[in-house]
């Protein structure tokens, strides 16, 4: 074990082996989030107007939040009470208690950059006096980018402000994609798609409904004698009497009015909307019940208590980003303390009573023992008052 824990000690932070990977592919210089190019942007701010996507990440948020956080230690020695405190208002109040920002806004700021952006960044801050950790500040993704020569983030418009790791906490969920390796993947672009197919057909919908003499239905048919020249004259003619002038016209030439068997519902518009609205929400991984979809159609129909073992499975695994992210800060700052949230509760309680009284009846437990697991007070009643 000497020479284990001897060459465990030798070993050093960064292997040369893996130093520079792409060294030899990509020109030194920076590399700007995926996301914050003009158009992305754009798209990304809208995107998030989009009903289905706010409902899916006030989920994550909300579930977050319900889950609520823990300070613990992962290691064999006793909780020391004053570190376990002072953690716990340092997130509470990640930015000091001279400022409005709360555990709450920075959870928003997590899962909304996390799953939206593909990353969320905090910059790490320190006691000037004794380099104590005292505070994280989110860094907007627009704002950091990838210097390549230094392998390090830095600011957009300070390009001299670098961050050394132990400086900022990054949480994503890491991609495979070389030109893209310093940033995380985007459930918002892996939707756009959706996104934009669900913002097209109620643009179109809107456009049917609201824009008076347009009926879906409704066919002009000009005969062959007619160039395109004049069909599109007779179509300005329309255009100019439906804007409410004073021209008026008695017939249109050369052209025939019929209406199509198909209505709105047969052109399946809203068989769309749902298509898109699904895409969104398989996108995201929430279970349908949990964003109060009735129906669930393609997306399954599984009963309550499986969609909520799915939903805390997804959620597991979101969230244990998020916490090996600020753990890797913490202990790089010399804390033995861990952050995590809480477990979801899923546990059915007809079936948890169901079982508590199966273990009674065969003995297998007291009621004092369940009462205990529950945080309830022992009611000292002894075997025999547990049958009658």
């Amino acid at each position: 074990m000497g020479i284990i824990n001897k060459t465990i000690q030798n070993i050093t932070q960064h292997l040369p082996s893996i130093r520079k990977p792409h060294a030899q592919y990509i020109t030194l210089g920076t590399i700007h989030h995926p996301m914050t190019n003009t158009s992305n942007l754009q798209y990304l701010y809208t995107a998030q107007e989009n009903p289905v996507v706010f409902r899916c990440n006030k989920i994550y948020k909300n579930t977050a939040l319900a889950c609520n956080f823990s300070i613990d230690t992962d290691t064999m020695e006793q909780d020391t009470l004053p570190t376990k405190e002072y953690l716990n208002r340092l997130f509470h109040q990640p930015e000091g208690y001279g400022t409005q920002t709360t555990w709450a806004d920075m959870n928003g700021l997590i899962w909304d950059s996390k799953d939206n952006m593909g990353d969320a960044f905090f910059e790490v801050s320190t006691d000037n006096k004794h380099g104590v950790l005292n505070g994280f500040t989110y860094i907007h993704n627009e704002s950091i980018t990838w210097s390549i020569e230094n392998e390090c983030y830095s600011l957009v418009e300070h390009p001299e402000v670098q961050y050394e790791p132990k400086e900022i906490i990054h949480i994503r969920d890491p991609t495979n994609k070389r030109e893209d390796s310093p940033w995380g993947i985007s459930k918002l672009s892996r939707a756009s798609d959706y996104v934009a197919l669900f913002k097209n057909a109620m643009n179109y919908n809107n456009d049917v409904l609201l824009n008076d003499g347009v009926d879906p239905n409704l066919i002009f048919s000009f005969s062959d004698s007619t160039n395109i020249r004049q069909a599109q004259a007779e179509l300005d003619r329309l255009e100019y009497d439906k804007r409410g002038k004073k021209r008026k016209f008695l017939a249109l030439k050369g052209v025939q009015v019929q209406h199509t068997a198909y209505s709105n519902k047969d052109m399946h518009y809203l068989d769309l909307l749902r298509f898109a609205e699904d895409g969104i929400i398989r996108t995201y991984g929430i279970p349908p019940q949990l964003y109060g979809k009735i129906e669930s159609g393609n997306l399954g129909s599984g009963s309550g208590e499986s969609q909520k073992k799915d939903w805390k499975l997804t959620f597991d695994g979101e969230k244990t980003q998020v916490e090996d992210a600020f753990n890797n800060c913490l202990k790089q700052h010399g804390f033995s303390e861990r952050f995590h949230y809480q477990e979801m509760d899923i546990v059915d309680k007809m079936y948890d009573a169901q079982v508590a009284e199966i273990e009674i009846r065969n003995g297998i437990r007291t009621v004092d023992e369940i009462r205990n697991d529950r945080g309830l007070d022992k009611l000292h009643m002894g075997w025999a008052g547990y049958y009658r």
